[in-house]
């Protein structure tokens, strides 16, 4: 199938086809040279053919360097998620230890304590004596004494002896402590190996994009298609578009505190806070095409927020744009970030102004990080700097 683009090369040859086909008869008055002709017509149309058939193997190989940054940059993505999951557990793990450890101490503390009441305890028990004990109990010139004594000594010994027991269980609970911070002390350190590993395969695929980015920009180069491939994207950025209109459209009243979002342009609040790399409307570098929004220039990991309360209605990677986040503010009025780092959110979620929605990055083969923003009203792009401030 021809692609939806038309090669300058073909039309340099299609136009020496048509110029043939319009000679005068003068120029073709024998046999011999209209048989010239007819054998340089037929030559023509053999290298348009050839043609045609370079710049669709160049197009079905750029798709397939395509879908392979497009799955190296979403197992990338997913990596980092897991790289920030296992960074909060090991937050939370440290967190655990940290307490676990005071509760260690506080439980010294009361085991030094208790273990220093039995020791005087047993002290004066002892200086008391055995004899006195007895003393108290043959006592006939006071009666009424020996019955308070004997209250006194058994009110001592059954405190003494809860005291031991206080004792025994402080021992018992420390070991169980003990045996929690080795175990989550294991477990810290299983989850800083995991985290070594996911960093490592990070790295790994971060290293294979840009082998796959410097691969395909050569190629596209050598091939001399960099016009039709941006054509296409534009090409297939519509077709998404056309296809997202198709769906239900938001349901403003969800929002009902807020305002329509026509009533909001020049209030806009920017995604990123960040130089314009380029400018709405702007010429790209070939073909006469124009930037149908703005490149804002960020840092990696720096976060993204949504312009205006909506719905998510795309959260994938897509062609050129990486991941892609678009969300649908009602009115048919929809705003676009691409070549994210990650996505924060999913398809059919609910989001208000300023929510973080996603993560800086590089992804659809971009060289530099930065936000790709759009703003439309249906399928028509509109300049974001005439709705943000």
């Amino acid at each position: 199938m021809t692609p939806p683009f038309v090669d300058t090369k073909i039309s340099f040859l299609c136009s020496i086809f048509l110029a043939l086909c319009f000679m005068s008869n003068a120029t073709i008055a024998t046999d011999e040279s209209y048989s010239e002709k007819v054998i340089a017509l037929k030559d023509i149309q053999k290298r348009i053919k050839e043609i045609e058939l370079r710049i669709q193997s160049a197009q079905d190989e750029t798709n397939k360097s395509h879908q392979e940054l497009r799955n190296n940059e979403v197992k990338t993505t997913e990596t980092l998620s897991n790289l920030h999951i296992i960074n909060t557990k090991i937050s939370k793990k440290k967190s655990k230890l940290e307490e676990m450890l005071f509760e260690q101490a506080e439980h010294d503390a009361a085991l030094k304590e208790e273990k220093e009441k039995l020791i005087h305890q047993i002290r004066s028990a002892y200086q008391i004596g055995h004899n006195d004990y007895l003393r108290l109990i043959l006592n006939q010139e006071h009666p009424a004494l020996v019955g308070r004594a004997l209250a006194y000594y058994d009110y001592h010994n059954r405190i003494r002896s809860e005291r031991i027991d206080q004792f025994k269980q402080s021992l018992i609970s420390l070991k169980k402590i003990q045996a929690a911070i080795k175990d989550e002390s294991v477990e810290l350190e299983e989850l800083k190996l995991k985290h070594k590993t996911k960093l490592s395969e990070f790295h790994k695929f971060r290293a294979t994009r840009r082998d796959i980015n410097i691969r395909l920009a050569e190629y596209i180069e050598e091939q001399g298609i960099e016009l039709q491939i941006q054509r296409e994207n534009e090409h297939q950025l519509g077709i998404l578009f056309q296809g997202l209109k198709k769906n239900k459209a938001v349901k403003t009243e969800i929002f009902e505190d807020t305002m329509g979002f026509g009533t909001l342009k020049g209030k806009l609040t920017w995604p990123v806070r960040g130089a314009l790399l380029k400018k709405y409307g702007a010429n790209k570098k070939i073909g006469g095409l124009k930037w149908q929004g703005v490149l804002i220039n960020a840092e990696m990991g720096t976060e993204v927020t949504a312009i205006s309360s909506g719905k998510i209605i795309f959260a994938e990677w897509f062609r050129h744009l990486g991941l892609l986040i678009i969300i649908d503010h009602g009115d048919s009025f929809m705003s676009l970030y691409g070549h994210n780092q990650n996505i924060l959110k999913n398809i059919g979620d609910w989001v208000l102004a300023d929510e973080v929605i996603a993560t800086v990055g590089d992804s659809g083969g971009q060289r530099d990080t930065a936000l790709y923003f759009e703003i439309r009203k249906g399928a028509e792009p509109l300049n974001p700097s005439h709705w943000c401030k």
